[in-house]
C-alpha cells in the first residue's frame, strides 16, 4: 500500500512537471504572437504619406509654426526623390519637393533621428535633426528653408 502511495504521489509530481511545462510554452508562444502582431501593426502604421504623423516618422509642414492645416506629409520609409510618388501635401495641393519649411521628428523611432537631403538620392548638404526635436527652418537654418529633396533616417 505505501509503495502504491508512493507511485500515485511520483505520478502527481510527473503531471505536475508537465503541466508547469505545458503552461511555461503556452505562454512563451502567446508572447511571441503578441510581439509579431504588435510588430505588423505598428509596422503597417507607419508607412510614408499615409497622413498619420506616428511617433517612428519624421512630419514636415509646408509653412513655419508646423500648421497642419496649411499642409503636412509624414515621412516614415526613406525616399530617394520627393518628386516621385505620391508626395503631395495633406491639407495643401502641391508636391513636398523643396518645399518644407517646420518639422517634427518622431520620437519612437529606433533610430538616432532623422536626415533631410538638399538634393534627390539622398546628395548633398544633409540636416540630421535628433528624434524628438521640432522647428523651423528659419534663423541659422533659413538656407534650409524650401530646399529638401530626400529623406532617411541616421543612427540605426
Amino acid at each position: 500500500m505505501i509503495q502504491a502511495f508512493i507511485a500515485f504521489i511520483e505520478g502527481k509530481r510527473i503531471l505536475m512537471r508537465k503541466t508547469r511545462m505545458f503552461g511555461v510554452a503556452v505562454t512563451a508562444f502567446s508572447m511571441g504572437a503578441v510581439a509579431v502582431l504588435g510588430f505588423a501593426t505598428s509596422a503597417s502604421a507607419a508607412g510614408s504619406g499615409n497622413g498619420t504623423c506616428a511617433s517612428t516618422e519624421l512630419c514636415v509642414y509646408r509653412l513655419y509654426d508646423r500648421h497642419a492645416s496649411d499642409g503636412y506629409f509624414d515621412l516614415g520609409s526613406p525616399d530617394v526623390n520627393f518628386t516621385n510618388g505620391n508626395n503631395n501635401w495633406y491639407n495643401h495641393g502641391g508636391n513636398i519637393n523643396d518645399a518644407i519649411s517646420s518639422y517634427t521628428a518622431g520620437t519612437g523611432t529606433s533610430c538616432d533621428g532623422y536626415s533631410l537631403f538638399w538634393n534627390k538620392d539622398m546628395s548633398g548638404i544633409q540636416m540630421d535633426i535628433p528624434k524628438g526635436w521640432g522647428g523651423n527652418l528659419a534663423g541659422a537654418y533659413a538656407n534650409f528653408n524650401d530646399e529638401f529633396s530626400s529623406y532617411s533616417k541616421f543612427g540605426c
